[in-house]
């Protein structure tokens, strides 16, 4: 009887170690979409500001140099959190493609 009590313990940690990933994964997901909707917006007002530019209108060279700035580190934040996905997606495939006990029955020796 233990032995099953042990089996249904070690599957329910293995669950929750399971959803814990999944969570901490979507987690990084919607901070991956904040960043990079952020980066857009920048890139817009960019983009809008170059377009006036050509159109003959001043541009203050200060708030393009901060937003050329700011597009830049919000790459760099875009970089690492991808980089934290795969790791999370890394962990969870270590985590649930354990392989089979290879000393029980049918086990070639």
């Amino acid at each position: 009887m233990p032995s099953i009590f042990s089996k249904l313990n070690s599957e329910l940690e293995n669950f929750g170690r399971r959803a814990s990933a999944a969570l901490d994964e979507g987690r990084l997901q919607i901070e991956l979409l904040r960043v990079k909707r952020r980066r857009d917006n920048a890139a817009r007002d960019l983009g809008m500001m170059a377009y006036h530019r050509e159109k003959g209108v001043e541009a203050d060279q200060r708030r393009i140099d901060a937003l050329v700035l700011k597009i830049g580190e919000m790459e760099t934040q875009i970089e690492s959190i991808e980089t934290q996905i795969a790791t999370q997606k890394a962990e969870v495939v270590s985590v649930t493609d354990t392989p089979a006990d290879v000393s029980g029955p049918g086990a070639a020796s």
